[in-house]
């Protein structure tokens, strides 16, 4: 049985991409701080960059990290050799992945001599005391929420990591309008609207040079107890993200979903759904599409 069979399920994350103008050196930082492994390492077909819209993409080095948990959900880091300068947390599109880890003030002492620049030192959240976080951004400007996750949710299941650093389980999204990236996934992909809240959200705070006062609004989206994203309401001052034509966005780059069915799905492809191998995909039909928010997101049928 493969792994697919006994894990991936609708809505699941199976892979969170990241841009990398030195993809080696990320890899390499990977490995050493958040002791992950290449587990594929490939170049970019034209058929999967055409997938991205992004067909300069063709030919560059891709490298599939996992967690020792043997958990399958992927970090894929491609090499993107032509990205525009980029701040994090200030565009809009895939601005977070959250991570699953075994113990953040562990992992905060490691990364204090790391070339992870720490944002947001650990600090029980103000809504729960279930999950411990802290916040990092990568050397590509991809940032990190790595939490320490302690219990279940009242209405929703979270893993609880069964490695230093185990894996992806929520994207998190900085939209124009909430409320239209929200439908973009209720209506379009029928999953379901989770718990919203207004907080004080130091990281975006931080970003743009609010007051500590300054709030935002966010709401989950899950499937049954399953939480996937968090989609943020991003201010008037958020720009669009920089991209060279025909390649990726710099940053987090795309995410990847498990679906039921891609013909159940009407939102338009970019490519026609094909069949691809590799272990992200183990032979089942994949698309992508564009959200709401201008966020690549890619599609896998479960099979």
């Amino acid at each position: 049985m493969t792994n697919y069979q006994s894990f991936d399920r609708e809505g699941l994350i199976k892979a969170a991409t990241i841009s990398a103008a030195d993809a080696g050196r990320l890899v390499s930082l990977y490995e050493e701080y958040f002791d992950l492994k290449v587990v594929e390492t490939d170049v970019v077909s034209e058929e999967l960059a055409s997938s991205w819209g992004a067909s300069a993409m063709a030919g560059q080095p891709c490298f599939v990290l996992a967690s020792s948990s043997g958990t399958p959900v992927y970090l894929r880091i491609v090499q993107n050799p032509d990205m525009p300068n980029y701040t994090p947390l200030r565009t809009f599109g895939w601005n977070a992945i959250e991570i699953c880890v075994a113990d953040v003030d562990a992992l905060y002492a490691r990364l204090q001599s790391s070339p992870f620049k720490i944002i947001g030192p650990p600090a029980e959240l103000e809504f729960s005391s279930i999950i411990y976080p802290m916040q990092a951004v990568g050397p590509e400007g991809e940032v990190l929420f790595l939490n320490e996750v302690r219990d279940n949710l009242p209405n929703f299941d979270l893993p609880k990591a069964g490695a230093w650093v185990d894996h992806v389980f929520i994207m998190v999204l900085a939209a124009p309008d909430r409320q239209k990236a929200l439908e973009f996934y209720t209506q379009k992909l029928g999953w379901g609207a989770g718990d919203s809240y207004s907080l004080t959200y130091k990281v975006i705070n931080q970003a743009f040079g609010f007051g500590e006062d300054h709030k935002t609004d966010l709401t989950m989206t899950c499937v049954d107890r399953l939480v996937n994203n968090e989609i943020d309401q991003y201010p008037d001052e958020t720009t669009e993200r920089n991209c060279a034509e025909g390649m990726l966005p710099p940053g987090i780059a795309a995410v990847t979903y498990i679906v039921s069915s891609l013909d159940a799905i009407d939102v338009p492809m970019i490519t026609v759904p094909q069949v691809r191998e590799g272990l992200i995909y183990e032979g089942r039909r994949t698309a992508c599409c564009i959200g709401a928010a201008g966020e690549l997101i890619e599609l896998i049928e479960i099979g």
